[in-house]
């Protein structure tokens, strides 16, 4: 069967809505996408999709993942008053058993599974705070994950937080856990950054559910960025990032999935989340989800004007995609190649159905999902794996 990742390289999404000043838009339009990216015209071409006036967007960028995590039930007894008292229990047995069999699935194949689930989820861009393996940079990997970055895990767990850190060019982001609890321990970390001279422009934290104002401010100054995980954070601390202080202070804010493991099923659901909290407009939440995450995590941001890059999806409505629901995404353009979507526009692609809608998957992705599930059946355990059902 021919590879339909690699197929065709014209697309045409007929009578379609884009988003101004966050509303979908009137009149339609047709959108042309050449070799990756949206052009003024195109010559006629064999995928021509008709979206009878559905709306298309950026694709979600995600900011903060573990990708190698994917085969992870959720873990642990929250709440908890930090990520170090979670890590302990998960360490003293408390699902020691369910990690290990997480684990036995080779790395390669979690960190496909990963890519998989953020690309259900309408994302198509993200970051992998984990070593970077060669596996990522593969053309038919799922999604596009960021090559040039450093990090560490946290200031309690990296015993030498200044040694990640490696360069001051703003354009190689250092990730980092930081105030990821509740706890004074959490208080007082983001001075452990400031001590090892780690707090700069290209310092990106991720968490900082125990800042406050103070550190705003001292993040504004050293033009930081933070990532939100709120579906994480709530999950496993019942508290969140004082967003409002943050944007107040002029930090510059993005939005990570965070793992299946800290009790969260992908991008939308952690979008959901987000939307949750009540502190910003639907307008908002999607300049969060794609132009602000892009930019804090040095991640490419599609678009629907002539010379974006052709990284698309495409919802029947805003409302259902913020309330999460990955049967709203109706399709997915991954580098101007249809990579996921409804039957009828991805004839040629393998049939599989998510929370009951039927979907179509490039081929070799399907067939090495249905292998790895057939292998591997702890895997089913993952959250976000529940209602997916791949055929091939």
């Amino acid at each position: 069967m021919a590879n339909f990742w690699v197929g065709t390289l014209r697309v045409i999404l007929r009578n379609a809505r884009t988003l101004i000043e966050g509303q979908a838009s009137s009149p339609v339009r047709d959108i042309f996408i050449e070799k990756g990216r949206v052009v003024e015209t195109s010559a006629p071409t064999a995928a021509d999709v008709d979206l009878e006036g559905r709306l298309v967007l950026p694709a979600l960028v995600n900011a903060h993942d573990h990708l190698d995590f994917s085969s992870f039930p959720a873990l642990g007894r929250p709440p908890y008053p930090s990520v170090y008292a979670w890590a302990d229990d998960v360490a003293g047995g408390v699902n020691d058993a369910s990690a290990q069999q997480a684990l036995a699935v080779p790395e390669v194949d979690r960190l496909f599974l990963g890519g998989v689930r953020n690309l259900l989820a309408g994302a198509t861009s993200v970051i992998h705070h984990n070593p970077f393996h060669r596996s990522l940079a593969r053309d038919d990997f799922p999604v596009h994950v960021l090559e040039r970055y450093q990090f560490a895990h946290s200031p309690g767990l990296t015993t030498r937080l200044r040694k990640t850190y490696r360069s001051t060019d703003r354009r190689i982001p250092w990730f980092v856990h930081v105030a990821e609890g509740v706890d004074d321990r959490c208080r007082t970390e983001l001075g452990a950054l400031v001590e090892a001279n780690v707090l700069r422009h290209n310092t990106v934290i991720v968490h900082g559910i125990a800042f406050d104002e103070a550190d705003a401010a001292r993040l504004a100054e050293a033009e930081a960025c933070v990532v939100w995980c709120p579906e994480s954070n709530r999950h496993l601390y019942g508290a969140t990032t004082p967003i409002a202080l943050l944007r107040a202070a002029g930090v510059r804010i993005g939005l990570g999935s965070d793992s299946p493991a800290s009790g969260v099923r992908d991008p939308l659901s952690n979008l959901a989340a987000a939307r949750r909290e009540g502190l910003l407009s639907d307008a908002e939440l999607i300049d969060l989800a794609t132009r602000a995450s892009a930019e804090v995590a040095r991640l490419p941001l599609g678009g629907t004007s002539p010379g974006a890059p052709a990284d698309l999806i495409v919802v029947p409505s805003l409302e259902r995609l913020l309330a999460g629901e990955r049967a709203a995404i109706e399709l997915v353009v991954r580098a101007g190649r249809l990579a996921f979507g409804r039957s009828e526009w991805l004839p040629a692609a393998a049939a599989i159905t998510v929370d009951g809608e039927p979907r179509r998957l490039e081929p070799s992705v399907a067939a090495r999902v249905a292998g790895l599930l057939r292998r591997y059946p702890q895997v089913r355990r993952a959250t976000w794996l529940a209602g997916v059902d791949v055929t091939a």
